[in-house]
């Protein structure tokens, strides 16, 4: 059963919207998702000039809902705009700005008129980066009556305004927002602001110390400003904040809203979280003989003592969350180092995380600094490692971390390595881009796979780690091991695409496996394909969250975020992407030529 439906004109197949702040930094992760079963999606909100928004972490689940601060990172309206114009899109799209001033609102505004979308969003109401711009627009009736009066005269598309549930009294804002002419209200945006502290470390967990609040906790506010706002205003609401399943879904619906709007449940429950959740609300209405949806819009407010309706336990909910991901502050207990401390790995206890699989990662935390990506290289008896080499400010600060210092883990995180349907593997990485491998290695030879690893790198210190590790794991004797290093300091003199068909012919693998930059393992793939071997490659992105809901990291071709469908792909996959080892994306979400 299809419920479509018409919103301000636009065709709709469903009363869902993605709402914005989650995935949307590309249009292919918004066309992913829209695929997956959303009524219509929007863009992370675009503001005049680039922005990176705050330092890692962004996002952090607190057991009962997220709290983020991800700080309005956008590429800026100018590369939006280009950007735009390049992809084709067919599917109802809402476009998300905001500004630092008033002034910046309408420049917006017409910078867009000229693309083909069906709404625009004018967020007056961002949480976290209130001590960099001040209180909310949304805080006052005149500010946000000014702001939509100024967009309305340079845009044809239909706008809606988007409200703080924080607002000391949001009906004489939202009535301003509706006298100046909005279109519809968004309510609402985030709670807050709030902070987590990890009592581990005393200190706030997000880098920014507070952020906004979402999820399943925030359900009542949303549902108590919709009802609120249904019985004064007469343009449509699209009621947002704690919408995880149907139940929810419906409650505010019947509070007053047209549409719903799904945020963090793409991460407690997936992208299908859409098609069932609309899939629940199908069975409510054939089950209690409603005609259409619209019959339950606002029927809180008209409801008959006595009435009874039956809703649906299990559809519109999937069974299991999405993925089971945990967060915890563990001291460093042991430290290894190679022969000039160029490269550490740093082992931590895991016995209630869960055990991992080769190829994930997990996102490191050091309180107060950052966040940021690394894999697993080691793992055995509830033992954790991360081999790490110096990149940047916060490498360098867990380089510098000695025994018994506090870092968090968030994970395990992404998807793993194929190690169960071949025999003969070949392992190729060059310097601490085999840190996966060394996990990987091992766990192959349990399973009783033939292994062979290719390692390169400059000298000979960036490759001799590998050993202890293999040592320490009791499994370096059944692992054969190609070396070659740039000086000729271990091994061959060279590099790795200078000897790995030699390799290839010794091994006669029948899987590969790649781990490195992306150039390297563009020029690695075309040699196996022209053997004929199959593989995999873990490739790196930036990830802000880490756990599929900034969207920094989603691929331009697919909208694949290689946080959670990542960071592993095959290698026909990975030849389809017209944008690897071409260019990535920054904090900000801006385009990066790759060298």
């Amino acid at each position: 059963m299809s419920d479509r439906h018409s919103f301000l004109g636009v065709q709709l197949k469903n009363r869902s919207v993605l709402a914005s702040g989650i995935l949307g930094v590309t249009f292919s992760s918004l066309k992913k998702v829209y695929e997956a079963g959303a009524g219509v999606v929007t863009t992370k909100s675009i503001g005049p000039v680039q922005r990176k928004g705050h330092p890692s972490p962004v996002v952090y689940d607190w057991g009962h809902g997220l709290i983020n601060a991800v700080g309005l990172a956008n590429p800026g309206i100018d590369e939006f705009v280009e950007e735009f114009e390049k992809f084709d899109s067919h599917f109802p799209l809402i476009v998300s700005i905001f500004g630092q001033e008033p002034e910046d609102f309408p420049v917006l505004a017409q910078k867009l008129e000229t693309l083909q979308f069906a709404f625009l969003e004018i967020n007056v109401s961002c949480l976290n980066v209130m001590d960099e711009f001040g209180t909310p627009f949304s805080f006052s009736s005149d500010l946000t009556a000014q702001i939509t009066r100024s967009v309305k005269n340079q845009t044809s598309k239909p706008v809606i305004v988007k409200l703080s549930p924080n607002t000391p009294d949001i009906i004489p804002v939202a009535r301003a927002a509706e006298d100046a002419g909005a279109d519809a209200l968004c309510v609402m945006n985030t709670l807050g602001p709030g902070m987590a502290i990890s009592t581990n470390t005393a200190l706030p967990v997000l880098g920014n110390l507070a952020g906004g609040i979402s999820g399943d906790a925030i359900l009542p506010v949303t549902v108590k400003k919709v009802y609120d706002l249904y019985r004064e205003i007469s343009v449509p609401i699209i009621g947002t904040g704690g919408i995880t399943d149907t139940d929810s879904a419906l409650q505010v619906l019947m509070a007053g809203a047209t549409l719903y709007g799904i945020g963090s449940a793409v991460y407690t429950k997936g992208l299908q979280v859409f098609r069932c959740i609309e899939e629940g609300i199908d069975e409510f209405i054939h089950t209690n003989r409603f005609s259409s949806s619209e019959e339950v819009i606002g029927l809180a407010h008209h409801q008959k003592k006595g009435s009874y309706y039956s809703v649906p336990k299990h559809s519109g909910s999937p069974e299991e969350s999405y993925r089971s991901i945990q967060f915890a502050v563990r001291p460093v207990e042991e430290i290894l180092s190679n022969d000039d401390g160029s490269i550490k790995t740093l082992f931590f206890s895991n016995a209630d995380l869960g055990k991992p699989e080769p190829g994930q990662f997990f996102m490191l935390w050091i309180p107060g600094i950052d966040q940021k990506p690394y894999s697993i290289s080691y793992y055995d008896n509830c033992v954790i490692g991360f081999s790490l080499i110096e990149r940047g400010a916060f490498s360098r600060a867990l380089l510098d971390l000695q025994c018994g210092e506090p870092v968090g883990l968030l994970g395990p995180l992404g998807g793993s390595f194929e190690l169960g349907n071949h025999h003969n593997y070949l392992l190729v990485g060059g310097g601490i881009g085999l840190a996966p491998f060394i996990f990987t290695s091992s766990e192959l030879v349990h399973l009783g796979k033939k292994v062979s690893i290719i390692a390169g790198g400059k000298t000979s210190s960036s490759i001799n780690w590998i050993d202890s590790l293999l040592k320490k794991l009791g499994k370096d004797e059944r692992i054969k091991t190609y070396v070659c290093t740039e000086d000729g300091s271990s091994g061959q003199k060279g590099l790795i695409t200078d000897f790995l068909e030699q390799v290839i012919a010794e091994v006669k693998p029948d899987f590969a496996l790649l781990c490195g930059p992306e150039i390297f393992i563009q020029k690695t793939i075309h040699i196996f394909k022209g053997k004929g071997i199959a593989g995999q490659a873990s490739i790196e992105r930036m990830m802000k969250c880490g756990i599929g809901i900034c969207g920094t990291c989603c691929l331009d071709d697919t909208g694949d975020r290689v946080c959670v469908e990542g960071p592993v792909f095959n290698f026909d996959y990975l030849e389809g992407i017209k944008e690897f080892g071409r260019y990535k994306r920054d904090e900000s979400g801006a385009i990066q030529e790759i060298d």
